[in-house]
């Protein structure tokens, strides 16, 4: 607990931790290039929150330790990848996870946390993050003894902001402010430019908030969510038949695809077309539907009578597990398609995301499975659904998926199979290294394809070292090692940069 000695001390740890964290973001992330220093960022705003708490309670709680080091881990992401839309998604789940560790600060245990907390993060998070730094800023004079000061101060606080941010705005719609800020900026350092300054602001805001609820909120506040008096409820007969004409359908598809195996339809229909291209009709259709149907059980599961007999929970039970073992296996059905499709058509980004998510299904399946076995669906599912989705999309951030898809294409040319060089050739930067090292074994007209559109690609500055990035540094590299021929004139389209 926090004694009257410890409380000057943790404020004084939350504003020098505010300011520092805003210094760094102000300084590494205002128009600059994407590269490391995000990571950099959200290492300082996670370790001042955590230090902040620290100071205050002697402590540091489990969900707030797992939700900062896991959104450190995830920015440093960031550094390492290119690919649209990763980074966008990135500072998303990064914003998510540090927004879900301020609202839940003071909660001991993981399995407090729920899926349902995610919804409110986007609107309770900031509010209580400003709420908290108007309250601090109002608050910090009182240290100085005078009332006048006080005042003064806090009025200075409350103004010197305003100013700030009117100034800004208006110096682009008035020649004489701007006459003005121009003549000011140019006796300061480059850093206290207005734009630059507002940024620092609202960074502080952010940060100061962030840190004064560490070492104010003891206890934990999660949000209250409005109790539902009347339950939705499907009887016994309506749960029955909706699971029954699941199955059935469900279990036909299955047992067709297995006797795919020996006799596949297009060649016994005589429609003249392969397996393989059959087979790449329908995977999405296929994940789609499974989808639904796991929404539809957790839907029945919740809508599911409270004066079942033993027997009935028994009954429903059974059907939920054949209706999970379906959707198992027409995952892995629909995997498989996807793979043909692969080895007929080429590896492409999106069939490896929709591979992706197939596993994640395949997994949020079995959790699923795990809560009904148990009796019923506990809110730790949605938090075990959330855990798996971030831990694939981790995954994916870290793996360089976009090297492996060209791997992967030019090994299937030696077996004859169709090249794709224009989409290859305009990956982003994390296919680069690999594009250029396997170009002697891409044949002469695909690799003229490959060579004028690499050739026309510029390379972004990404000068500064806060703007170090390793797929941009590794294409730098390998475009520097290579011998790239001319490029060809612009017709229409403006040349490629190695961010895009």
């Amino acid at each position: 607990m926090t004694t009257p000695t410890d409380q000057p001390r943790s404020t004084t740890t939350a504003w020098i931790g505010a300011i520092i964290t805003a210094a760094i973001g102000a300084t590494i992330l205002f128009s600059a290039e994407a590269g490391i220093n995000w990571p950099i960022w959200v290492s300082a705003a996670s370790g001042s929150l955590i230090l902040a708490r620290y100071s205050a309670v002697r402590r540091v709680e489990t969900p707030l330790l797992v939700l900062c080091s896991w959104a450190v881990l995830l920015s440093i992401g960031f550094a390492l990848t290119t690919t649209p839309p990763f980074p966008f998604f990135i500072v998303l789940a990064d914003a998510m996870l540090l927004g879900l560790a301020v609202i839940t600060l003071g909660a001991p245990r993981w399995e407090d946390l729920s899926a349902r907390l995610l919804a409110a993060v986007p609107f309770l998070a900031p509010f209580r993050v400003f709420t908290a730094s108007a309250q601090e800023v109002a608050g910090a004079p009182r240290s100085v003894s005078s009332p006048r000061s006080r005042a003064l101060l806090r009025g200075g606080l409350l103004t010197v902001p305003l100013v700030i941010v009117l100034v800004a705005l208006l110096a682009s719609a008035d020649p004489i402010i701007s006459w003005g800020t121009d003549r000011i900026t140019s006796w300061l350092p480059d850093w206290s430019f207005p734009p630059r300054l507002v940024f620092f602001l609202f960074l502080l805001a952010l940060s100061l908030g962030a840190n004064a609820l560490g070492i104010r909120q003891l206890a934990t506040r999660l949000p209250q969510y409005p109790s539902i008096s009347t339950r939705i409820s499907i009887g016994m007969t309506e749960q029955r038949m909706i699971r029954w004409s699941a199955a059935v359908i469900l279990w036909l598809f299955v047992a067709l695809q297995i006797s795919y195996f020996i006799h596949p339809p297009p060649a016994a229909l005589g429609t003249g077309i392969t397996f393989a291209e059959f087979a790449r009709r329908g995977f999405g259709e296929l994940s789609f539907a499974v989808t639904i149907v796991g929404a539809i059980i957790i839907i029945l599961e919740y809508a599911r009578p409270a004066d079942l007999t033993d027997r009935d929970r028994q009954t429903l039970r059974r059907l939920d597990f054949a209706l999970l073992v379906a959707l198992e296996l027409i995952l892995i059905s629909a995997f498989r398609r996807v793979m043909l499709y692969e080895q007929a058509y080429g590896y492409t980004e999106a069939r490896v995301i929709a591979q992706a998510y197939m596993v994640g299904m395949a997994l949020a399946l079995g959790a699923l499975a795990w809560e009904i076995s148990r009796g019923f669906i506990s809110v730790s599912f949605g938090r075990r659904v959330a855990e798996i989705a971030l831990g694939a999309f981790t995954v994916l951030v870290f793996w360089n998926f976009q090297a492996w898809i060209v791997n992967r294409n030019v090994d299937r040319i030696a077996s004859g199979a169709r090249f794709d060089a224009f989409y290859l050739s305009r990956l982003s930067p994390n296919a680069i290294p690999a594009l250029i090292k396997r170009l002697p074994e891409i044949p002469q007209p695909q690799r003229d394809t490959v060579e004028r559109t690499l050739a026309c690609r510029t390379m972004s500055p990404h000068d500064r070292w806060y703007e170090w990035n390793r797929s941009v540094e590794a294409a730098k590299s390998a475009m520097a090692s290579w011998t790239k021929p001319p490029c060809p004139p612009k017709t229409q389209s403006a040349p490629l940069t190695v961010d895009d």
